[in-house]
């Protein structure tokens, strides 16, 4: 599942690519938000946790940011959430989910980094 997860979030990353060089800026919104959900079902994955909705994905995030102590965890699932509710508000220009796009691709590259890494006893 674990890998399943992170080919999902690579594919919705390279597709919110393609929908932002078409100008689609609802599509792009919600292809980066799945990117980082889906990074984020495959560290709980990992964990043998499987996230079912909106809610346990961002309790998930908060609980994560807290046991790594690592806050950007929290601030960049929020900030990506943002633009989940772009594509039912359209409130963001293209040029507003541009400047997001190195920061989705940084937190989903830290996520399936953790979902990948060994697990310790």
């Amino acid at each position: 599942m674990i890998r399943k997860h992170i080919a999902q979030s690579d594919h919705y990353f390279r597709n919110a690519l393609g929908a932002i060089e078409a100008g689609n800026t609802e599509k792009a919104s919600e292809l980066l938000w799945g990117s980082i959900a889906q990074a984020l079902k495959a560290v709980a994955a990992r964990k043998g946790t499987e996230l079912n909705s909106h809610g346990e994905l961002r309790k998930y995030a908060d609980d994560l940011a807290k046991e790594l102590e690592d806050k950007s965890i929290l601030r960049d699932f929020k900030d990506a959430e943002s633009l989940h509710r772009n594509f039912y508000r359209l409130s963001f220009e293209l040029e507003d989910v541009k400047g997001r796009v190195d920061g989705v691709r940084k937190a989903t590259d830290r996520l399936i980094r953790l979902a990948e890494e060994p697990e310790t006893e």
